[in-house]
């Protein structure tokens, strides 16, 4: 055991010196790496400094030895003057005898020619020629034809020979010899003469040169073929670059591929990163090894000196026999074995409601093991043919727990105890918990093909019986769809939490079935907000109207489908417009609306959770506020006046003559005490007004007529049909086209869902 010991911990902790001091060593190596290369970096830059200054000074010594040329050498500036044209030949012979001798003195130079422009003539060191004739005129024309200074050029030398050669590269300079004809000087230097300079400066076993122009157009390097352009080797990584300002060139230089020593170096700060990482990695393991390999003992005697200190600090003593703490310790477990065991059974409880919530969720795909012991203790030992789920929700459930407060979890369980009383009969298992505080889901397991969804409803109607005969509150049970097995038992906790919700639509004290909603229409919202805006204009016009559109709506509720959330947006919908006409009204009528009628509105959207009451308790409030509203409007003079004028608009809003000063005229009044007295009446404007009772009629007319958008427009009084169009977006935000489409659609919609 001693040994075994040993050997545990020298394997531990033997591979983790070997990775640091690996990882030791190679940051060393990569630091020396990392300073050599800093080190070339430097030599190279100077090395481009100095390729660069030669290459400036050849080529720029050509430069001098050109203007030179043309200005001291008289036999040059013969061919060029047009006063020796008489003895023609022998100029040229004597430019020609220069030319050569130039050429045969500078080893820079691959060819030189002259350019004569009045006469055509292109001199060689050993041809006169016409230019037409010459392999080179495309150059000479592109150079006569700029207008930027002459530069070095690189290009291609085309062959003089009537069969071509193999193509040589050149970098040309052009100078003027003439500026009133255009007479030119053209020197080529060959490339590999630049070549040859770039490699006396440098150990092309080691480091690479490279010549590009601004573009990057490789004009030589040390690693190809001055000839071809071929790379003769692969280059490393450029090190370092120069500009010159002379030629515009640059000039770049780096060491030749080192193979796996220059990808070691490129990778500096991954192969750091790594070694670091692994010094980290290696003390945090021996960290590890030393706590895991002490853990054991740490950990017994942690866990035995805490629970005693903190149970009984009187028995921890300095010097206490290990063994002895141990041996008592021991026996205080067995003491409290029974005690945890009462704990286990509470637990077992939260731990079955927790399983069956995630068996409502879909969530038991994974513990089919602890599924089948559970139903194993309700008594269902053999294979699942079925389930389906039940969902309870008590009604009323604010004033159920304000009538019973503590007493409500007696009648929960209660409730809980009744629902699997009523299965005795049946052949099903019963599995009940309550899902929050009003709600139960009853799941219904059948271990044959006897139960049907007919006996699960017959046990539910039952217990909505017994709850409404013995108990002061009633219960609305949603029954989901049966399914097979339980991995789709989620599906029927769904569909029955989805078919409660509509209790607010079809009533409480209830059983509610997938069947009784498929039967009905879902809620259509488009009509109903056509009637919240009609009963809040009315309310604020203070037509009477309103209770009859209120009604319309009520009726039009009563027989569609709508959960409590969907009513209490649409109710929130009309309370939300009733407030912003109600801030139209003069301030003695908006001040009776303003006296708790919003909030009580919403106290009672809040409170009710049927239809029913929700209407019935919007219409008392409303139709309150209503009278006391009217009620003043009567006190007022102009009361009476005010709604002939309203009669009057109602009746004549198709004349399109229809004006403050037609009414004024109508009635021998003023147009602004019309319009005042309209305003303090009705809090709403003439033109509004009017504005709002013609768009009405429109909307009437193209929901229940095919007349054309031109008729309908003369029908409310607009004789522009364009006018009418502008009029209508404005006030419904969309043209009347559109506004009876989308109608037609909603209608078409609606009708499906009917159908």
């Amino acid at each position: 055991m001693r040994n075994n010991w040993f050997y545990k911990l020298l394997l531990s902790y033997l591979p983790v010196f070997l990775i640091i001091s690996s990882s030791i060593l190679l940051m060393t190596y990569l630091s020396l790496i990392e300073m050599s290369k800093k080190s070339a970096t430097r030599a190279h830059q100077a090395l481009t400094q100095n390729v660069m200054l030669l290459i400036d000074q050849t080529l720029g010594g050509v430069n001098a030895f050109m203007q030179n040329e043309m200005l001291n050498n008289e036999h040059i500036k013969h061919f060029f003057d047009e006063r020796f044209s008489e003895d023609r030949q022998y100029t040229d012979i004597q430019a020609a005898v220069a030319l050569k001798k130039q050429l045969l003195n500078n080893s820079l130079i691959e060819s030189i020619y002259l350019y004569r422009a009045p006469d055509l003539k292109i001199l060689t060191p050993s041809t006169l020629t016409r230019i037409d004739f010459f392999a080179d005129n495309k150059f000479i024309g592109l150079m006569l034809n700029s207008h930027s200074a002459y530069n070095w050029t690189l290009r291609t030398l085309p062959s003089q020979e009537a069969v071509p050669q193999n193509e040589v590269k050149v970098v040309s300079l052009t100078k003027k010899a003439n500026l009133s004809n255009f007479s030119i000087m053209v020197v080529n230097v060959r490339i590999e003469r630049l070549r040859e300079l770039m490699e006396s400066m440098t150990d092309t076993g080691m480091a690479f040169i490279n010549l590009t122009d601004p573009d990057g157009n490789l004009i030589v390097s040390t690693e190809t073929d001055a000839e071809s352009g071929i790379p003769a080797s692969k280059s490393g990584k450029i090190l370092s670059s120069t500009h010159s300002d002379y030629t515009n060139w640059i000039i770049s230089s780096g060491n030749r591929s080192g193979g796996i020593v220059e990808l070691v170096s490129s990778l500096f700060y991954v192969w750091m990163a790594i070694a670091l990482m692994s010094i980290l990695a290696g003390l945090a393991w021996i960290i590890y090894i030393s706590r895991r390999n002490y853990r054991p003992i740490e950990t017994l005697m942690n866990r035995i000196s805490g629970v005693r200190q903190m149970r009984n600090p009187d028995r921890m003593k300095d010097g206490i026999d290990e063994f002895e703490l141990i041996e008592t310790t021991i026996e205080d477990l067995l003491d409290e074995s029974s005690m945890l065991q009462e704990q286990y059974k509470e637990a077992s409880l939260f731990r079955k409601k927790h399983m069956f919530t995630s068996l409502m969720e879909g969530m038991h795909s994974d513990q089919n093991r602890n599924w089948e012991d559970e139903l194993e203790q309700l008594g269902v030992s053999g294979p699942v043919s079925g389930s389906l789920v039940a969902l309870v929700e008590i009604d009323q459930y604010d004033e159920f727990a304000g009538q019973y407060g503590s007493d409500q979890h007696l009648l929960k369980y209660v409730l809980s105890n009744v629902a699997k009383e009523v299965t005795v009969n049946h052949s099903f298992t019963v599995w009940t918990e309550w899902m929050d505080h009003s709600q139960m889901a009853i799941l219904y397991v059948c271990s044959d093909h006897r139960g049907t969804e007919l006996d699960v409803r017959a046990c539910c109607e039952t217990l909505r019986n017994w709850v409404a005969n013995n108990l002061d509150f009633t219960i609305t049970i949603g029954i989901g769809e049966r399914t097979e097995g339980l991995r789709h038992v989620a599906e029927s906790f769904r569909t029955a939490a989805a078919n409660i919700g509509y209790k607010t639509s079809l009533g409480q004290n209830r059983i509610i079935t997938t069947d009784q909603v498929m039967s009905r229409p879902k809620g259509e919202l488009f009509k109903q907000l056509q009637c919240i805006r009609a009963v809040s204009q009315l309310f604020r016009a203070g037509d009477n109207g309103w209770e009859t559109q209120f009604q319309e709506m009520y009726a039009d509720l009563q027989g569609q489908l709508y959960t409590y959330d969907d009513l209490s947006n649409l109710m929130q919908v009309l309370i939300g417009h009733l407030q912003k006409d109600m801030a139209e009204l003069p301030e003695d009528l908006n001040a009776v609306w303003h006296e708790g009628v919003h909030e009580s509105l919403l106290t009672a959207l809040e409170s009710k959770k049927t239809l029913d009451d929700i209407h019935a308790a919007f219409h008392r409030i409303l139709k309150d506020v209503f009278i006391r509203m009217n009620e003043l409007r009567e006190s007022k003079s102009n009361h009476q006046l005010v709604h002939h004028v309203k009669n009057y608009i109602s009746e004549n809003y198709h004349n399109p003559e229809l004006s403050l000063t037609h009414l004024g005229e109508a009635f021998g009044m003023n147009t602004k005490s019309v319009s005042r007295s309209f305003r303090e009446v009705f809090g709403v404007k003439f033109i509004e007004y009017i504005t709002e009772v013609r768009m009405e009629k429109a909307e009437q007319l193209l929901l229940d007529t095919e007349e054309t958008i031109q008729k309908i427009g003369q029908a409310v009084g607009y004789e522009q049909s364009l006018t009418f169009i502008r009029v209508f977006k404005k006030h419904t935000g969309e043209t009347p086209g559109q506004y009876r489409k989308r109608a037609k659609t909603a209608h078409t919609g609606g009708a499906n869902i009917e159908a």
